[in-house]
């Protein structure tokens, strides 16, 4: 079974084009062919309950889509659309290292015996305070989450590795709690950003 993908709206696709036409960067070529694929929702977890423990998929709220932005077939950026209702609040296209790491992790996930067998729904998890991101494919079944942390993943996590959700959650909550110890005893927190 191939790995489920969402479906954007055409509110989406209209903050997307303009957003294309404001960065005047693609398509980079003349008649190049722009297209997006793998839409996918992003979801987050305040640092507070990872440093808890609490489990992702049950603290997870939704805060934007994403989706790869191909040229001629092959991926050249990535576009994020901030907020629940994808395109309402505009778009990014961001072309930094994480769009390259998302296609190859990707093609690590389709490998994974779990994509043969099961379906899974394609996500994306961010933790800003611990510099994460990483694939994380949701059982459409209960089931258990995998997570694939994307390049440069913060140590100890591989990127690019397959995580289940029991051991990704305590790695992060492990990362979280460091995180928030030096938010706690820092004379002035809001200079730490995150």
């Amino acid at each position: 079974m191939p790995i489920v993908t969402s479906q954007l709206p055409s509110a989406a696709l209209d903050a997307v084009r303009q957003a294309l036409a404001a960065s005047g960067r693609f398509p980079r070529r003349s008649r190049g062919a722009i297209s997006l694929s793998t839409p996918h929702p992003v979801f987050s977890v305040p640092l507070e309950r990872l440093a808890a423990g609490d489990r992702i998929a049950d603290a997870a709220t939704l805060v934007g889509w994403r989706a790869l932005l191909e040229e001629d077939e092959r991926v050249v950026a990535a576009v994020e659309l901030p907020g629940p209702e994808p395109g309402t609040e505009g778009a990014v296209v961001n072309r930094g290292g994480f769009v390259e790491s998302t296609v190859r992790t990707l093609r690590v996930a389709e490998r994974h015996e779990r994509a043969d067998a099961e379906r899974l729904e394609l996500r994306l998890f961010r933790a800003n305070a611990l510099y994460l991101l990483a694939v994380w494919l949701h059982p459409s079944d209960a089931g258990d989450d995998l997570f694939f942390p994307l390049a440069p993943a913060p140590s100890p996590l591989r990127a690019e590795t397959a995580y289940d959700s029991e051991s990704f959650g305590a790695e992060v909550s492990e990362m979280a709690r460091s995180i928030a110890a030096v938010y706690q005893t820092a004379d002035r927190p809001d200079e730490l950003g995150g």
